[in-house]
């Protein structure tokens, strides 16, 4: 089947956003941050079908297709999965893997479903269940932390800490943290252009915790990235109360990514207690 794709570009982003605003999207994959800042290592390629955004990947070896964003999206993946058997969607959304035809092979991608949260709840931090989080914020008061913002003043300094945080963690002997290294850098890069919402914790006068993200979707904000130096206690927990109490407030959820199957950020995702999922699925012929 003859679908031309072609790479992304920063001028692309009209388009994108054109189809992510009508579609309204719940997976943390579709915003044009996402898609761009990891389009190194995803080898991301994007065409209109059908009306309809399709977004196509390589990994491990193998191209596959997002879910594509429209009107319809299930009768595009059933089109496509009948000219072309040997194709593969990824990452689709319950909600149109719901509607696809039971003669196409349906599995639960776990590793990818994203953790939604209440705002409310992560700025309150209510009763016994978030005790622990309660704790590590106010260790980490100790250290007289004050709050900032990602703009033209402090950019340098998110570069700045996410160098140190890589050379702590080498980075360049793991795959996905030099990916994801590749893919902080093109979005903070851009963040003027993709319009990213960025809070950092400085720390005698030096930005030692950072946490950017974006809208999602009219009721969702989407965490992208989260890093901070482990040498403060709660740091993590502080970066991420005080980025939630930023965010604004026609927001009511936070969407903060999938866990990739790896289980310590599985279980600290877990422990922050989620009020949803996001379930995504794999589609082949």
């Amino acid at each position: 089947m003859g679908i031309n794709f072609k790479s992304l570009g920063l001028n692309d982003r009209a388009i994108f956003d054109k189809f992510f605003d009508s579609y309204q999207p719940e997976a943390s994959e579709f915003t044009f941050t996402n898609l761009f800042a990891w389009k190194g290592h995803y080898k991301h390629r994007h065409t209109i079908f059908d009306n309809h955004l399709l977004v196509s990947s390589f990994s491990k070896g193998e191209a596959i297709l997002y879910q594509p964003i429209g009107e319809y999206p299930w009768s595009v993946i059933e089109k496509i999965l009948k000219l072309s058997p040997n194709l593969v969607f990824e990452r689709v959304e319950k909600r149109v893997a719901a509607k696809l035809s039971g003669e196409l092979n349906i599995t639960q991608q776990r590793e990818m479903f994203d953790y939604i949260y209440s705002i409310d709840e992560l700025i309150k931090l209510p009763g016994t269940k978030y005790s622990a989080k309660r704790n590590f914020v106010n260790q980490c008061k100790k250290y007289n932390p004050t709050t900032c913002i990602l703009d033209e003043n402090t950019v340098n300094s998110f570069f700045s800490l996410q160098e140190k945080w890589c050379n702590i963690k080498n980075c360049v002997s793991d795959e996905q943290l030099q990916a994801e290294d590749i893919a902080i850098k093109e979005a903070l890069a851009h963040f003027k252009e993709f319009n990213l919402f960025g809070v950092c914790v400085a720390i005698n006068k030096n930005i030692e915790a950072f946490a950017i993200g974006e809208k999602l979707n009219n009721g969702t904000f989407v965490e992208h990235f989260e890093k901070a130096n482990t040498k403060f206690n709660g740091i993590y927990q502080y970066v991420l109360h005080e980025f939630v109490k930023a965010i604004p407030k026609n927001f009511k959820y936070l969407n903060r990514e999938e866990d990739l199957g790896i289980a310590g950020l599985r279980k600290s995702k877990l422990s922050y207690n989620p009020v949803n999922m996001v379930e995504k699925y794999r589609i082949s012929g």
